[in-house]
């Protein structure tokens, strides 16, 4: 079975995808800042992560850092190979309504399967996870 964790500091902005996403065997976790993010991805191997942009920013270090470019961060600790246990080329997609061209630029440039800007189409979104859970 292929294994996604979404982050999502709004749940009900992804829960509707996960009923589809289980029919097709993918299992969904959810994570709802910087740090549950990366206790799950320190604790479980997932085949792929769905990111939002903006979310709880948690503390690293003890250092606060930015809300709005909490996903930059993530998805930038990934790829400097700083979440151990996470492999630095996981397969991510962007799912996001921050309408940042500078952020989205940064973000592309990390790597990203697809970047979804909200509001997105159900179908689009429940199909691009489905073709990745296919080619495992």
């Amino acid at each position: 079975m292929t294994r996604v964790l979404f982050v999502e500091d709004e749940p009900w902005g992804v829960n509707a995808y996960f009923p589809a996403l289980r029919r097709s065997h993918i299992i969904c976790d959810l994570a709802e800042s910087y740090q549950q993010a990366v206790e799950c991805l320190n604790k479980q191997k997932y085949d792929f992560i769905c990111l939002d942009i903006m979310f709880s920013s948690g503390k690293i270090n003890r250092k606060p850092f930015e809300q709005r470019e909490a996903g930059l961060k993530l998805l930038q600790d990934i790829r400097d190979g700083q979440i151990r246990n996470c492999a630095k080329d996981i397969k991510t997609i962007v799912l996001t309504a921050v309408p940042s061209h500078q952020i989205e630029e940064k973000i592309k440039n990390l790597n990203v399967l697809r970047y979804f800007k909200k509001p997105v189409s159900y179908d689009e979104v429940v199909g691009t996870f489905r073709h990745l859970a296919a080619s495992y």
